[in-house]
């Protein structure tokens, strides 16, 4: 479990840290955002919306609270990251390449996650099951 851990971290340590560096950027150079949008033919109104659920699903999947949000927030990146490289692709605007390295990290990150979460369900139940016995004797 310690591996799935350690990997879990980093990977989600780079995904947070490239995610925040899109906010801060799409912030800070707002204008060549913009341009970058108009021309991957997206209205510039959906950078603000897009900062915010980027803010919030990175908040969701740092505090790892309630499980179906965390889920939804995996759902939600993974959305605008494919549909990043695919609007990139479209308009022959480059590769997408880091929308690419955020979809690996992020689903390096999904798959730990649930790996962690299916080892602590199993001692859990373990746990359980041996203070049923002891019980029981």
């Amino acid at each position: 479990m310690k591996i799935h851990k350690l990997y879990y971290k980093i990977a989600l340590g780079l995904f947070s840290v490239t995610i925040a560096a899109s906010i801060l950027n799409s912030i800070i150079n707002f204008e060549a955002v913009s341009l970058q949008f108009i021309k991957l033919g997206y209205p510039t109104y959906l950078i603000y919306t897009l900062c915010l659920s980027q803010a919030l699903g990175l908040i969701i999947l740092i505090t790892r609270k309630g499980k179906w949000l965390v889920e939804w927030a995996y759902a939600g990146f993974f959305m605008n990251l494919i549909f990043g490289i695919i609007a990139h692709l479209l308009a022959k605007d480059g590769n997408g390449a880091p929308a690419v390295v955020c979809l690996i990290l992020l689903i390096v990150t999904y798959i730990h996650h649930k790996k962690i979460r299916h080892i602590k369900a199993a001692k859990r139940k373990n746990s359980i099951e041996y203070t049923n016995l002891k019980k029981v004797v």
